[in-house]
């Protein structure tokens, strides 16, 4: 009787526990459907794209609680750019590797909207590229309270494997949706680890938060603009096609890359796989050039351009002109794809 008593107060008080952290909860789950990512996947394409969506709600039989921030946090292991295999292999110490500091970022950090009549709910998409190294990157999505304080988090795991990891050089296509010329569709590109950014994770807004969108612009070495055949560098003059807030991205946060256009073909960029080639392509191409380097395009189908980061110790890459957006009566716009190829 005694064992029965204590089962009942037992169940009785979990039941009130379970009915005060359910009052009190926010709500997160992914939305899975054959577009949408919502459990852990595995691909073995660099760079592939992906959605998800996610629902969020806040209590509805209590007025006072609402969505008030929704963080968004990738973490890459190990780091998302690229990194060179010693010889032999077997002396690799994955610990040093896996503690490099560009082993993530805040990839979304917003304030919602404090109108109770729209901060109740939220549903919210994202597109975004896969890593385009070897290894796994942690997506997690978290509601914040006011104060921080995590009330409700969702994450999936993306894995991607590579079969020639070995190789001296890191390449990689970047898919590129062409944009339907709005400012909205602009994509931001980290050149050496492949990754293609929306703008509403780079550009500050009124809802941001600054600290995660600097980080960002920091990473940015080239910028497509709305006609899907223009990119330029952060640091490129204003113009009519291309113009950055000063307060949104300080000069101090636009990455000096340069890129020019070589006489390089769709068939010898085959070639261009050591550091000495592709750095070859850029002296070549840089020398006498006719522009700055900080503006390319219209660009064109089979084009190759020879680029330099600015990083620390400056970087070289060539980028092949894969494929231009195509769109007539009968064909839907597939976008601009570019074949990036640097040495690690």
């Amino acid at each position: 009787m005694m064992r029965l008593l204590l089962l009942f107060f037992g169940l009785a008080l979990l039941a009130a526990c379970t009915d005060v952290s359910e009052k009190n909860a926010q709500r997160l789950d992914f939305i899975g459907s054959t577009r949408f990512t919502a459990s852990n996947k595995t691909t073995t394409v660099p760079g592939d794209t992906l959605a998800s969506r996610i629902y969020a709600e806040a209590n509805p039989d209590d007025p006072s609680q609402l969505l008030t921030r929704l963080r968004i946090t990738v973490r890459y292991t190990p780091r998302r750019n690229p990194f060179l295999y010693p010889t032999p292999v077997s002396s690799l110490n994955r610990d040093s590797i896996n503690k490099n500091p560009d082993g993530g970022f805040i990839y979304l950090d917003t304030l919602l909207s404090a109108n109770p009549a729209t901060s109740k709910s939220l549903l919210f998409t994202s597109v975004f590229g896969v890593r385009t190294t070897t290894g796994s990157e942690r997506w997690e999505y978290e509601l914040l309270s006011p104060d921080t304080v995590v009330l409700a988090s969702r994450a999936f795991l993306v894995s991607m494997r590579r079969p020639d990891s070995l190789n001296t050089y890191h390449d990689y296509v970047l898919k590129l949706v062409s944009p339907a010329n709005r400012p909205g569709a602009r994509r931001f590109l980290h050149l050496r680890a492949g990754l293609a950014l929306p703008a509403y994770t780079v550009l500050n807004t009124t809802t941001s938060r600054p600290a995660s969108q600097a980080a960002l612009q920091k990473l940015t070495d080239l910028i497509l603009l709305p006609d899907g055949l223009t990119l330029v560098t952060p640091d490129a003059p204003a113009s009519g096609i291309f113009k950055l807030d000063a307060q949104r991205w300080p000069a101090v946060n636009r990455r000096a890359t340069r890129i020019y256009l070589t006489t390089q073909t769709d068939t010898t960029f085959g070639a261009l796989f050591t550091n000495q080639a592709i750095q070859a392509a850029f002296t070549a191409a840089s020398s006498g050039a006719a522009t700055d380097g900080r503006v390319i395009g219209p660009v064109r189908a089979g084009q190759v351009y020879a680029f330099r980061t600015a990083d620390t110790t400056p970087r070289y890459g060539v980028l092949l002109v894969v494929s231009v957006p195509v769109s007539t009566s009968t064909t839907t716009t597939t976008g601009l794809r570019l074949q990036v190829r640097m040495a690690k």
